[in-house]
């Protein structure tokens, strides 16, 4: 049974500018120390595997595409990303999921998770990102 995992969520309206991070404002589960929370970021203290879930429901503020991705010490993880295309601007509710592992090596250190906006400015109405220790 693993023991370390937290659960951040944000179900207050926040903008956020393309290149963003999107806040994380609330812990609504966490269990023991391995994983921990660092204002908008999540931190990863032990070596091994974590699986990572992020839901983002958001307007975008104009068309175009919505694009999100999450970063382990500010660079893009491979395969957690994900877009989608906004054609009414302020009206349209979108979601983006993001799920997959990411690994912490023995030389790593503690590393830092974010949810980055890289595409239009958005207005997020709902977030949660979900991180569990696999080991």
């Amino acid at each position: 049974m693993n023991n370390s995992l937290i659960y951040m969520i944000n179900t207050g309206a926040s903008a956020v500018l393309s290149g963003g991070i999107i806040p994380l404002t609330t812990i609504a589960r966490r269990r023991c120390r391995a994983i921990q929370s660092d204002n908008d970021s999540i931190v990863l203290n032990a070596t091994g595997y974590y699986r990572v879930s992020a839901t983002v429901t958001f307007t975008g503020t104009e068309t175009g595409d919505a694009e999100m991705s999450i970063t382990k010490n500010g660079v893009v993880v491979p395969g957690l990303t994900g877009a989608v295309s906004v054609s009414t601007a302020d009206t349209q509710i979108r979601q983006i999921a993001i799920n997959g592992i990411v690994r912490v090596g023995c030389n790593d250190g503690a590393s830092v998770l974010t949810l980055v906006n890289n595409g239009i400015a958005i207005d997020t109405s709902n977030v949660s990102v979900d991180v569990e220790y696999l080991d």
